[in-house]
């Protein structure tokens, strides 16, 4: 190819004139170019962030907060089955019973179901004198009942806790009649001792109880069997032999239990009487009446470690987290973080132990700082009203502050657990001794009142018919007398109840500024607790209570808000009354906030 094929030819110029003609420029080398993007940048972000700032649903979404495990957001309703629910008649609620509602509980709100023990029992201490772990007693159904009813809640995504009872069985276990007779690998199974001599002791063959231990149902915790002559140690009924938890067999078979309703498919376990697993080792010795040899022992945490860590082989991934609650009362934060080290979730009862008609805003403020400190950022917080051990809360603080103690158990950090029939503000009921069932109560005679568990246990009151819709024959309790006006029925048609205000609180509670343990106090007074819960990149939402006696004041308008007004997303009276001097959307001044005894307030900053 010639070199002149590849020389360009310069254009020809025809006219010598257009060489003085000035070149008209271009656009972009006037230097405007880069003025126009640099301007169409500018409003670009102008209107993203008008957009973000005036769309509620854009602000709310960003940025979203890590997803927590299921139990972190969810609430436990525990279910009392001989109470809830009775589907055949007898008096008795029962696990079909208990399926009938499951659509009551969905639409409550509520994400988990505990129910207590429905296993084959004497009862004795109405089943938890468990005689056998793997079986349901005909009291409440069959297995096929309980299978369908774990169906039905998966179906509405419902999780489901039992009760596993792992410090005692019943004397008419297989287990107990075993070591009663010596039988092999059983022998060891429950705390025998021979006791020491004693002259005036025909009756158990010239022996006594190897010390002063006592039964938390009163009398010595040790009986004598005739047939093993020997003592066996209960810290409960005579009818329930403790289990001896330092005997691996006995840990294996317990291993075995939480297996049979894991493979049932349940979300986990709630432990009872956690604390009494274990007894000094020398039964010889007395306590004393400080009860220091009989519970909290430090042999609690390895066991709970290792039922825990095989809860995991369960685990299947994020949502399918099996947890193991600790019923644990009495406990000190001390004993708390030790739970808590091992993977388990001690149930914190101090609402339970301390609120009381004397306990106002800064006792109450003290309870939650003092149950929220020294948690480790992986320790989750809990908080329960009530349950089947004591006097409902509606009777212990008076039904006037059932829907502010409500708001206050659904807004503070952690997952909360509501009793059965709290929800609408159910009373204690009374029960003359010949009415009475619970054994802790009659084995004191004429002062059975004073420990008694019957009245919180008292059936659901569901609408106004005959024993309030719980059963078509005569319940094993009878109703509260005033089930004809408290009830779900009547509550679900009137916007202000206290189920519609429950209602409500479950749907809040599930935003992202109250699933986390940030809680910030702002004012509080001899009356009124208030306090802020937040989310990074979300609204902020202040909470005021009058836990008083009389109408309050308070001033929100400082620090930690620094802001004047707020809107009203949920507003309660008194229980009683059910009526709010504020309404729901209204912008509120929170330099003068006031509120009427037993109301409470939530403002959305």
């Amino acid at each position: 190819m010639s070199q002149n094929v590849l020389k360009r030819r310069r254009p020809q110029i025809s006219n010598p004139a257009e060489m003085s003609t000035p070149r008209k420029q271009k656009f972009c080398e006037k230097g405007m170019c880069l003025f126009v993007i640099l301007v169409a940048v500018v409003a670009g972000i102008v209107a993203v962030c008008v957009v973000t700032l005036t769309d509620k649903d854009l602000r709310q979404r960003v940025p979203s907060p890590p997803r927590l495990e299921w139990w972190k957001t969810t609430i436990i309703y525990q279910i009392y089955p001989r109470s809830f629910q009775d589907s055949n008649g007898d008096g008795t609620g029962d696990l079909k019973g208990v399926t009938k509602r499951l659509d009551y509980l969905q639409e409550l709100g509520v994400g988990t179901l505990w129910l207590s023990p429905f296993y084959k029992s004497p009862m004795r201490d109405f089943g938890y004198d468990v005689q056998n772990y793997t079986q349901v007693d005909p009291l409440f159904g069959t297995m096929d009942d309980f299978d369908v009813l774990m169906k039905e809640a998966k179906n509405r995504g419902l999780r489901v806790l039992v009760d596993f009872v792992p410090n005692h069985t019943s004397n008419e276990s297989s287990w107990f009649n075993n070591s009663r007779h010596s039988i092999g690998k059983y022998r060891d199974y429950y705390i025998w001792d021979d006791g020491v001599n004693c002259s005036t002791c025909p009756d158990t063959n010239f022996k006594r109880p190897p010390n002063d231990w006592k039964s938390a149902f009163r009398g010595s915790a040790w009986t004598y069997d005739d047939n093993r002559k020997k003592f066996y140690y209960h810290a409960y009924l005579d009818s329930q032999p403790d289990l001896n938890a330092s005997n691996p067999d006995v840990r294996q078979e317990l291993k075995n239990v939480l297996r049979f309703w894991l493979e049932k498919g349940v979300d986990g376990f709630r432990g009872d009487a956690i604390r009494k697993l274990f007894e000094f080792e020398d039964v010889h010795r007395n306590e004393n009446g400080v009860l220091n040899l009989t519970r909290n022992l430090p042999g609690v945490y390895p066991v709970m470690r290792e039922w825990k860590h095989f809860l995991d082989k369960y685990s299947h991934g994020k949502g399918q987290e099996k947890i193991l609650i600790a019923e644990s009362y009495g406990i000190t934060n001390e004993m708390r973080d030790a739970y808590y080290e091992v993977d388990s979730i001690p149930f914190n009862f101090a609402f339970v132990q301390k609120l009381n008609p004397s306990c106002k805003a800064r006792c109450i403020k003290q309870i939650i700082e003092t149950s929220l400190d020294g948690l480790k950022e992986e320790w989750w917080p809990n908080f329960v009203l009530g349950s089947h051990d004591v006097s409902r809360i509606a009777s212990r603080m008076g039904d006037s502050f059932v829907n502010v103690l409500n708001i206050l158990l659904l807004t503070v950090p952690g997952t909360p657990t509501t009793y059965y029939g709290e929800e609408i503000g159910m009373k204690d009921t009374f029960y003359t001794y010949s009415e009475s069932r619970d054994p802790a109560g009659l084995n004191y005679k004429e002062d059975y009142l004073k420990y008694s568990r019957d009245p919180g246990r008292s059936p659901m009151q569901w609408d106004s018919s005959t024993n309030a819709g719980f059963s078509n024959g005569t319940p094993w309790l009878h109703v509260n007398l005033n089930y004809p006006v408290l009830n779900v029925e009547e509550q679900l048609s009137k916007e202000t109840s206290t189920l519609n205000i429950y209602k409500s609180l479950a749907k809040l509670r599930q935003l992202p500024s109250f699933t986390n343990k940030n809680i910030i106090f702002s004012t509080v007074n001899d009356d009124i607790i208030s306090y802020v819960r937040s989310e990074s990149g979300h609204p902020k939402y202040l909470v005021v209570l009058n836990v008083g006696s009389r109408d309050s004041v308070v001033d929100c308008r400082g620090p930690p808000l620094g802001v004047s007004s707020a809107q009203v997303v949920l507003a309660a009276g008194s229980s009683l009354l059910g009526i709010s001097s504020y309404r729901m959307g209204d912008i509120a001044d929170l330099q003068a906030i006031r509120l009427k005894y037993a109301e409470g307030v939530i403002f959305k900053i």
